[in-house]
């Protein structure tokens, strides 16, 4: 867990505008543009704009934003286009990796993250897959079972807010992970403290939760159409 720290710490650090933002910015850019040029969705250069915005918003760990669309986009391709053209394929394989559900695991003593698929036991437990390897081999992994209060979502995971005290208002409340505020321990460790998280109600500012405060948001609510 602590090489996986350290590889965050890294990433998540400074407040410069990263290409990624401007890839998005330019994507959305030219999916509307698409969306106008060829009169809704259904075109396979807007479809495949759309898929392209839709990695680029997950590389910005907006991963809610990116499966709405990509399951609008998936919908209209295959009633369109067929489960075999090109464009659906795009379009489901961009889905298929919106809705991984990336945790690391407290105290676990592997180097890795998890994909968290369940919970069972009326929320007690998560359960997981992995741990993932880069590039990823299924085979290797292994499906295991962990107390909820010891999983923690990666920047990029849907999570959805419970048990909050002084912010009950946010009860309930859904987002996605976007950093990770570290702590320093006393034997020069670096412990995950809070997770930041960015809601879907765009009313309400950020806000730093405890991973104990969060569980994952499997099933996203239907969505108004945004895109």
């Amino acid at each position: 867990m602590n090489q996986i720290i350290s590889e965050l710490e890294s990433e998540l650090s400074g407040n410069v505008v990263h290409d990624e933002e401007l890839d998005v910015i330019y994507l959305q850019r030219d999916y509307h543009k698409c969306l106008e040029r060829y009169g809704g969705q259904s075109s396979c250069i807007t479809i495949h704009t759309g898929v392209a915005l839709s990695r680029a918003l997950i590389t910005e760990y907006r991963t809610i934003e990116a499966e709405i669309l990509l399951s609008k986009l998936v919908d209209v391709s295959l009633r369109t286009h067929g489960h075999d053209h090109r464009a659906s394929k795009d379009a489901m394989s961009g889905l298929t990796l919106a809705r991984e559900r990336k945790v690391v695991v407290r105290f676990e003593d592997v180097s890795g993250w998890f994909q968290a698929l369940r919970y069972e036991n009326e929320g007690e437990d998560c359960v997981v897959q992995g741990p993932i390897a880069d590039p990823r081999n299924v085979d290797e992994e292994e499906q295991r079972s962990y107390e909820s209060t010891r999983i923690i979502p990666f920047p990029g995971t849907p999570v959805i807010c419970h048990g909050l005290q002084k912010a009950v208002h946010l009860n309930g409340k859904i987002g996605d992970v976007r950093d990770l505020d570290l702590k320093a321990m006393e034997d020069g460790s670096i412990d995950i403290n809070r997770c930041v998280v960015h809601f879907e109600d765009k009313s309400l500012a950020p806000v730093k939760v405890k991973p104990t405060n969060l569980r994952v948001l499997f099933d996203l609510p239907k969505a108004d159409d945004a895109y």
